[in-house]
């Protein structure tokens, strides 16, 4: 099998994002959900001459800031069409996207959604399904397997940042998951993804030493 990039332009879109758990009311009938606190997009374009360009994308709020904003932002920045890319993508990442998209202003909600299925029913990959799917060990531990080195925030401190408006430390995190699930996609396509994997190397050097 030839290296996993092909002959035509081809995109990929790797998905994180930073949640924070909102249980219901003792008396509340309702199923708990999440606040979006945080999303980030890593897109990876290859064009017809097999030259790669990479961009990251994030945007956090805080606990006083709606989540529309946050659906606004995405909504503009989020592609039509690639390969959507995340680790277990079903129930870390869609299922709280869509609670946020149903629970604002109805216009910018629909909008997002009509924008976020017409991505994510492109192929999508959960690279969690070859490590257990929803019974799959952290992130972390499975990257560093590959010698991948992510560092999250854990969900206090993700609520921590979220409740006393620190964005920038959610950005950070959401960054780092996707950068994070992007290499060990890289990591374990079995040396199909040679011309990506050094592109992207190059690409994150670069942004270490503007």
């Amino acid at each position: 099998m030839k290296d996993i990039i092909m002959t035509k332009t081809c995109r990929f879109v790797t998905l994180a994002v930073a949640t924070v758990d909102a249980p219901p009311a003792r008396v509340c009938t309702f199923p708990p959900m999440s606040h979006l606190a945080g999303l980030a997009m890593l897109i990876a374009e290859r064009d017809g001459e097999g030259a790669w360009t990479f961009l990251l994308e994030r945007h956090a709020i805080a606990a006083g800031d709606g989540e529309d904003a946050l659906l606004k932002w995405a909504t503009h920045v989020m592609p039509t069409a690639g390969t959507v890319l995340g680790w277990q993508l079903a129930d870390r990442i869609v299922a709280p996207l869509l609670d946020a998209g149903t629970i604002g202003d109805p216009e910018i909600g629909r909008a997002f959604l009509d924008r976020l299925m017409t991505l994510v029913t492109i192929p999508s990959i959960d690279l969690a399904v070859h490590h257990g799917g929803a019974g799959a060990p952290d992130l972390a531990s499975v990257c560093a397997e590959q010698g991948i080195v992510l560092t999250p925030l854990s969900a206090g401190e993700i609520e921590s940042a979220w409740a006393f408006g620190d964005p920038p430390s959610l950005n950070a995190h959401v960054a780092r998951e996707a950068i994070a699930v992007w290499q060990l996609w890289l990591a374990e396509s079995s040396g199909k993804a040679v011309a990506a994997s050094k592109a992207f190397a190059s690409w994150l050097a670069a942004r270490a030493n503007p």
